[in-house]
């Protein structure tokens, strides 16, 4: 985090944003700065659109760490959530982007990808977002 931080101090340093990086002892991180402090850093795994939208999005939700509040968002979350056709679901969450975009509750400075390495006769098996196998579909084809 504290090259990410640096970084970002210095790439803000020329529109005259002073950004102060302060590092804290992991012991009282969660409980004395995160969702304390105006501005900090955290870091989220993968999480499936719904999850990852409502848990730091949504107004109620206790891991608002932003802090932001916009009843759109709140509304195109719950439409999203109960929209059993993809493509719908999928404009739904492509609305509400465009409004995260807009409104920047949160800067996202990098993904991390998820890589995997497999043998050429490993079929079937995805990489979760969080890294673990996904093997409820893998086999082992025989040559």
């Amino acid at each position: 985090m504290v090259p990410m931080a640096t970084a970002f101090r210095e790439g803000a340093a020329p529109a005259g944003i002073r950004i102060d990086v302060r590092v804290t002892p992991a012991a009282g991180y969660w409980s004395n700065v995160w969702m304390v402090e105006a501005f900090t850093t955290s870091s989220w795994a993968g999480r499936p659109p719904d999850e990852a939208l409502a848990v730091v999005y949504k107004s109620d939700t206790v891991w608002n760490e932003s802090f932001y509040k916009n009843p759109e968002v709140d509304r195109l979350i719950l439409q999203a959530r109960g929209q059993s056709d993809p493509e719908e679901r999928q404009a739904t969450y492509g609305e509400l982007q465009c409004l995260l975009i807009d409104e920047v509750p949160s800067i996202i400075p990098v993904f991390r990808p998820v890589f995997m390495g497999l043998r050429s006769n490993v079929r079937g098996l995805e990489a979760h977002p969080q890294s673990w196998p996904l093997l409820h579909d893998t086999w082992l084809e025989i040559e």
